[in-house]
C-alpha cells in the first residue's frame, strides 16, 4: 500500500464506475449527469473510503463500488442544494437545475440516491445500510435547520456547528469509517478513523465558509458571498454579529444587494470574524492530527496526514 500512485489508480476506477452507474433511459439526463461527474470535484469522500479500507484487508473489487456510492450520495445532495439555492453555477459550469429545470433536477437527485443504495445493497449488511440511512437523514435534518435559520441574526456558534456537523462532517466520518469497517478493522480502529473523518469534515466546511468571503470566484467555481446573499449566516458573520461591530454588520447584511457584500466583507475582517473562524478550523485540524498520530505507520497514516495538512491551504 506504499505506492504513491495507489490512491490515484483506485480513484480512476471510482471515476469509471461513476460513469457506468449513471446510465438512464433519458439520454439528456444521462449526458448532464456525466457532465457533472466530469466537471471535477475533489473526490475527498471516496478518497477517505479508500484510505480507511487500507487499514484492514483491502479489496479493490469491494472498496471501489463502496467509494463510488459515497460520491454519488454526495452528488445527490449537491443537486438538491442547488435547487434550493436556485444556483446557476457549480464548479464553473451550469448546475443541473439551471440546465434541465428544477423538476428534472429533483428527479436526478432522487435517481442518484437510488443508484447509491443499489451499489451498497450488493455488499452491505443490515447494520451498514442503517448507518448510511442515518447519515442521509442527518444531512437532510441539517439542511432543514439551515433553511429554517435563514436571515436569523440570533444563530449562534453552537447551532452553526451542529448544522455543519450534519451537513458535511457526518458524510466525511461515514466515508472513512465505512471503508475501515468493510475491510475488517475492529471497532476501536473504525471509531478512531470515523472521528478523524468528522474533524476533517468540520474543518473542511469551516474553510469552505471562509472561502465564500475570501476565495477567487473562478477558482471556487461559484459566486462569492452566495450564502450570505441567501440569508445563510456562516461562522464569519456569526462572530462579527457577536462582536462590537454588531451594528455595522447588521447594516452591511441589509445592504448586501446594493454593494454586493463589500461592506459585509469589511465587517467580518475588522471585527476579527475571519480570524476567529480560521482559529476554530485550526482546532479541528489539531484534533484530527492528534488522533492521526495514534495510527499505525504506513500508507493510510501518510494519506490521512496529507489530507489534514491541505485543509487550511485550500483555495477551492
Amino acid at each position: 500500500m506504499g505506492n504513491k500512485d495507489f490512491l490515484a489508480t483506485e480513484l480512476n476506477k471510482v471515476e469509471e464506475h461513476l460513469l457506468k452507474t449513471l446510465k438512464t433511459r433519458s439520454k439528456m439526463v444521462e449526458a448532464s449527469l456525466k457532465d457533472f461527474v466530469k466537471s471535477g470535484g475533489k473526490r475527498l469522500r471516496p478518497s477517505l473510503t479508500i484510505i480507511g479500507s487500507t487499514f484492514g484487508d483491502y479489496k479493490s473489487e469491494t472498496v471501489v463500488p463502496l467509494a463510488t456510492s459515497i460520491e454519488i450520495m454526495h452528488m445527490a445532495t449537491l443537486i438538491h442544494d442547488d435547487i434550493v439555492d436556485d444556483a446557476e453555477t457549480r464548479r464553473g459550469t451550469k448546475t443541473m437545475q439551471s440546465a434541465l429545470g428544477k423538476n428534472t433536477a429533483v428527479y436526478c437527485g432522487d435517481f442518484l440516491f437510488t443508484r447509491a443504495f443499489m451499489l451498497v445493497a450488493d455488499m452491505a449488511e443490515v447494520e451498514m445500510m442503517k448507518d448510511l440511512s442515518k447519515v442521509i437523514a442527518f444531512i437532510c435534518d441539517s439542511e432543514i435547520d439551515q433553511n429554517e435559520q435563514k436571515f436569523d441574526q440570533t444563530v449562534d456558534v453552537r447551532k452553526y456547528l451542529k448544522r455543519i456537523g450534519g451537513k458535511t462532517a457526518a458524510l466525511f466520518s461515514l466515508s472513512i469509517g465505512v471503508g475501515a469497517h468493510k475491510s475488517g478493522c475492529d471497532k476501536k480502529m473504525t471509531s478512531k478513523l470515523s472521528k478523524i473523518g468528522s474533524n476533517i469534515g468540520m474543518a473542511f466546511q469551516i474553510v469552505d465558509d471562509i472561502l465564500d468571503f475570501t476565495g477567487d470566484e473562478k477558482t471556487v467555481g461559484k459566486p462569492l458571498l452566495s450564502d450570505a446573499k441567501q440569508g445563510i449566516f456562516t461562522l464569519p458573520i456569526i462572530y462579527s454579529l457577536q462582536s462590537s461591530y454588531k451594528g455595522p454588520t447588521v447594516k452591511a447584511i441589509e445592504a448586501i444587494e446594493e454593494d454586493g457584500g463589500e461592506s459585509l466583507l469589511e465587517c467580518v475582517k475588522v471585527s476579527g470574524g475571519l480570524d476567529r473562524t480560521r482559529g476554530l478550523a485550526m482546532k479541528y485540524i489539531s484534533r484530527a492530527l492528534k488522533l492521526k498520530d495514534t495510527l499505525p505507520e504506513g500508507f493510510g497514516k501518510d494519506a490521512v496526514t496529507d489530507i489534514i495538512g491541505k485543509q487550511l491551504e485550500r483555495k477551492f
